[in-house]
């Protein structure tokens, strides 16, 4: 239909119709509604419609998510590594520079492996960031968690128990090192004053630099 890039049918009680990032318009409506009723409700609200349209169209597309498939391009400290099935492997692995391996199975359930493979390198990559600048700055870390944040890189508690999201093993080393100073930077700092700023700078001098490249790309990256 005309002005719509998406129609659906389903089991609901009225039409509604979305804007998503790119300009895209989807149109869900109850199943058995007439094309005269989804005209005249596009009609009634071709104002609105055609200012979400152009307000939306100037965001960027959202990246698609994975589709766990061999071959795929999947994503590991910035870069892209195909993606390998082996019957015979029993846990996911990563092979430097040439592929990301996985156990065969179903979607889900490489998804799940790609996430627990993403969890253990993100613990072990962030752990020893960690060491190295509680060390030197005398902080003290009370306990450190990944979990699977999806928009949020990193947080510090007021206990100073440190959490980071298992997809920052698909960024850059310098940028996981920007969120992991980051935070080890509030254990002094619970805020972001410009006392922070100065102890982050203190800590990690071309934080700027990798902090922009975070706000440029980290939005980029496909959903798990």
């Amino acid at each position: 239909m005309q002005g719509i890039d998406e129609l659906i049918f389903s089991r609901r009680r009225r039409i509604t119709v979305a804007v998503q990032p790119g300009g895209r318009v989807i149109l869900r409506a109850p199943l058995g509604t007439s094309e005269a009723a989804i005209s005249s409700f596009l009609e009634a609200n071709a104002v609105w419609l055609e200012n979400a349209r152009r307000k939306m169209a100037r965001l960027p597309v959202p990246p698609a998510p994975y589709k766990y498939t061999e071959g795929e391009p999947l994503l590991y400290l910035g870069q892209e590594l195909p993606l390998r099935f082996e019957a015979t492997a029993r846990r996911a692995a990563v092979l430097p520079g040439e592929a990301i391996v996985l156990p065969r199975g179903g979607k889900r359930e490489s998804r799940e492996r790609l996430k627990e493979l993403y969890r253990e390198e993100t613990r072990r990559i962030v752990q020893g960031m960690v060491d190295v600048y509680a060390a030197r700055y005398g902080l003290r870390v009370s306990a450190l968690r990944v979990n699977s944040a999806e928009r949020r890189w990193g947080s510090c508690s007021v206990k100073a128990s440190l959490n980071f999201s298992l997809r920052l093993a698909m960024l850059p080393v310098e940028a996981i090192e920007y969120v992991v100073v980051h935070e080890l930077a509030h254990l002094r700092e619970h805020n972001h004053s410009r006392a922070f700023w100065t102890k982050l700078g203190e800590m990690l001098p071309d934080y700027a630099r990798r902090r922009e490249w975070l706000k440029r790309h980290g939005g980029s990256l496909p959903p798990l």
